[in-house]
């Protein structure tokens, strides 16, 4: 297939997996430029026609999925030998379980991060009426988006089951049993079948293999199938050390056997997480002042899980993360410490003994340059809202106009030739709108990625300012100290301590800047 033009849209570049539906190919859109996966199912799939009637009703339903943390669907069709296939969202990064193979466990911090992108997730599925059933780390990629580390995004929903306004499921035949033992609920082993619920159990798996390295039963399938039915698994705090008290009690509510003593929703599970210790809802870390965009956009907007992350948390950063990159950012938040603490106690000196006015002109050109440095950041904070906003109401627009062409041509192999003619008109119109829509993207993309190179050299130099006014404080301080002499010793006692630290800042900035 290597070279092909599938459905005269999709060039196929290479084969890039394959499993037990089908392969996986990177294809590129040839109208908009963009490269994409496409699964190609397996043969017998299309030829039975319960699959096939799954497939579409499921690839329906995922296209109404447009979240952050959820591999995007954008549309479906059928190759002329009669495979079918999906084309969704390329995630570039690394699956969880590969993650967890290689580093063992995760320090809290980093695990609540995580745990929070996957219940919001599953929030927004179970709340347009789909049930993943095969929630597990290797469902799970890590990619890096925008200059934000351990962004989670939620993969195949294959085997998602879409419930029914009153319950049913027609395309589940009794006996079937779809997921993986280690992460299946006990609900989904016996009679009751599935639930909503069943994928904050598998969360809570998650949760203890994310703290532990293993999740909380293993062993042959049939043992662990056993044990998820009759068995209470130990408290990851029992033997991890650093696991808070409320994170232990939340992961026994998940990974309750009766659905009804869970956590019961995905917002639930949000709304607890915040409330663990080492979990912070400051921004997330940014390789530089710059905004990141990408030339051709995957079209998903991320702020609001992004702001879930926290620049002062070191334990959320990845451990690949280079550690100039970490240490910086750590001597930034205590260098700002120790000028905050500069500051005040220069204001303290001037409320006290007033009348230096070289005192009085070093506070106002700190003053100014707060000021300075709190407007770039607002502009920042609005110009990535604004990013934000283009690309989720782009792939929101997009995802709509493509799963439409994918309906019509689907329904045109079904139809008499003489409706052709008509279809085919309609999805020529379909497809200059998206064409139409990647182009308007793209200007705004544009017009975003080159005022964020403006912001990022504006900073760069409040930067250097920030540092300067502070020194020239330090300096102004200094001497209206020592020209009050004996009158102020506990002033001049804590200018010892501060100014010292003042230093080291002042040296390592120049050490910095060289």
């Amino acid at each position: 297939m290597i070279g092909e033009v599938l459905d005269d849209t999709y060039r196929v570049v290479e084969r890039i997996g394959a499993g037990a539906m089908g392969e996986v190919y990177l294809v590129e859109h040839i109208h908009i430029g963009r490269r994409e996966a496409i699964k190609v199912l397996r043969p017998e799939m299309a030829a039975d026609a319960r699959l096939a009637s799954r497939f579409r009703r499921e690839a329906r339903a995922i296209n109404r999925l447009r979240h952050p943390n959820i591999i995007g669907i954008y549309d479906f069709g059928q190759l002329p030998d009669g495979r079918l296939y999906l084309t969704m969202e390329l995630a570039a990064g690394e699956l969880l379980d590969a993650t967890l193979r290689r580093e063992g466990r995760f320090e809290v911090p980093r695990a609540l991060l995580l745990l929070h992108q996957m219940a919001a997730a599953i929030d927004h599925a179970h709340s347009h009426g789909v049930v993943h059933r095969d929630l597990k780390p290797g469902n799970m990629v890590l990619v890096e988006e925008h200059g934000h580390h351990d962004v989670v995004k939620v993969l195949d929903f294959g085997l998602a089951k879409v419930l029914q306004p009153g319950g049913g499921d027609e395309l589940t035949l009794r006996g079937e049993l779809f997921g993986t033992p280690e992460y299946m609920a006990p609900e989904r082993l016996g009679e009751a079948g599935d639930d909503p619920r069943s994928d904050l159990y598998a969360i809570g798996c998650i949760a203890c293999e994310l703290l532990t390295g293993k999740p909380p039963f293993t062993g042959p399938r049939p043992l662990v199938m056993a044990a998820q039915m009759t068995q209470t698994p130990m408290p990851p705090g029992r033997n991890v050390p650093g696991v808070p008290p409320l994170l232990d009690t939340l992961i026994e509510q998940l990974l309750a056997k009766d659905p009804a003593h869970r956590v019961q929703s995905g917002k639930q599970l949000c709304a607890a997480l915040e409330q663990v210790p080492g979990f912070s809802r400051k921004r997330a870390y940014h390789r530089s002042g710059a905004v990141v965009t990408q030339a051709s956009p995957s079209w998903d907007g991320r702020v609001e899980i992004h702001e879930e992350i926290t620049l002062g948390d070191r334990a959320r950063a990845p451990r690949q993360m280079a550690y100039a990159d970490t240490a910086s950012a750590h001597t930034d938040e205590i260098r700002d410490e120790i000028f905050g603490a500069l500051v005040e106690l220069a204001q303290q000196t001037q409320a006290q003994h007033p009348g230096d006015e070289g005192l009085a002109i070093a506070l106002a050109m700190v003053t100014a340059a707060r000021d300075d440095r709190a407007r770039i950041a607002g502009e920042r904070l609005a110009l990535e809202a604004r990013q934000a906003k283009t690309l989720q109401g782009a792939r929101e627009r997009e995802g709509s106009l493509r799963f439409a062409i994918a309906e019509l041509r689907y329904d045109r192999g079904r139809t008499p030739e003489e409706l052709h003619r008509d279809l085919d008109y309609q999805i020529s119109q379909l497809e200059t709108r998206v064409k139409d829509l990647a182009d308007e993207v793209r200007r705004e993309v544009d017009a975003i990625d080159e005022r964020g190179i403006e912001l990022a050299a504006a900073e760069h130099d409040v930067e250097q300012q920030w540092t300067g006014v502070h020194a020239r404080l330090h300096e102004a301080l200094g001497a209206r100290l020592r020209a009050l002499g004996g009158a102020a010793p506990p002033l001049a006692s804590r200018f010892q301590i501060v100014g010292t630290a003042v230093q080291e800042m002042l040296a390592l900035a120049a050490g910095r800047a060289g």
